[in-house]
């Protein structure tokens, strides 16, 4: 049985459907100095009002579990209750003790809030990282990658607003822009389709067909291209407009002469 909700040091025990145990409850208002060791959760149940809530929670509701259960001999017995009935209880004893149990629910809210926040957003820094160094992503995916988390978790924006994007063996470090292969290839006059060049480039090392699972393909596979660690001398890996688990390589104008010799070297 899961333990949630502390008061006054007594952790509240949860039955297997998730609701609370009214006597730990008791227990905490006792122990927090309120005069309430005459308000047992027997008599709370009892009460017109409460039986009439109960009655509600069971017909509109529509919980899919009883709002009360009793739990009778063993480790965990007990009258175990819906959240509802925590706060109703907890107003019975005294408003004192209700603000408490609501400020400590309030808080439990608070901190698992962020610590899923905190969870989530460090999945998202590990699968970045962990992409950017199998597809070999430009500086500038990785840094639009970063700037999602960022948005997603609500915090400044600390990001700088562009990355550099330059060959492997720049000097500079300086960012070349870059184009499509098929544009490249049109401007040079080359009649070359983009996926016979393509095929080239792999058996120079410089480019390679990846693959990733997809319902839409055929097989249910879906195959893309990807600028290898060689191959970033010569261009860049691009998040897939398309598809942000897929790559696009782009290459340097600067450096599509260079590439263009290569391809003679193919045979």
């Amino acid at each position: 049985m899961n333990q949630l909700l502390v008061i006054e040091g007594i952790a509240v025990r949860r039955d297997n459907d998730g609701r609370y145990c009214l006597n730990d409850l008791h227990q905490a208002a006792i122990i927090s100095g309120l005069n309430a060791r005459t308000k047992e959760p027997a008599k709370f149940l009892t009460n017109t009002l409460i039986g009439e809530l109960v009655q509600e929670l069971t017909v509109t509701q529509n919980m899919g579990i009883a709002p009360v259960s009793t739990i009778r001999g063993g480790q965990h017995q007990g009258t175990y209750v819906c959240k509802e009935l925590v706060y109703a209880y907890a107003m019975w004893i005294s408003p004192a003790f209700n603000l408490k149990v609501i400020r400590t629910f309030d808080s439990l809210t608070s901190e698992g809030n962020k610590h899923r926040l905190c969870d989530q957003v460090q999945a998202g820094i590990t699968i970045l990282e962990s992409a950017s160094k199998l597809l070999n992503l430009s500086n500038s995916s990785k840094l639009a990658g970063f700037q999602k988390l960022q948005q997603f978790a609500g915090i400044p924006n600390i990001m700088p607003s562009y990355a550099i994007d330059a060959p492997s063996d720049a000097i500079d470090g300086s960012s070349r822009p870059t184009k499509a292969l098929s544009y490249l290839l049109k401007e040079h006059a080359i009649t070359l389709t983009a996926n016979q060049v393509y095929k080239q480039l792999v058996k120079l090392g410089i480019i390679e067909q990846r693959e990733r699972q997809s319902r839409s393909s055929i097989g249910g596979v879906k195959r893309f291209w990807s600028l290898t660690a060689k191959g970033c001398l010569y261009g860049k890996n691009i998040v897939s407009p398309l598809n942000p688990r897929e790559t696009q390589p782009h290459f340097f104008e600067s450096k599509f002469s260079a590439l263009l010799k290569l391809l003679e070297t193919v045979h």
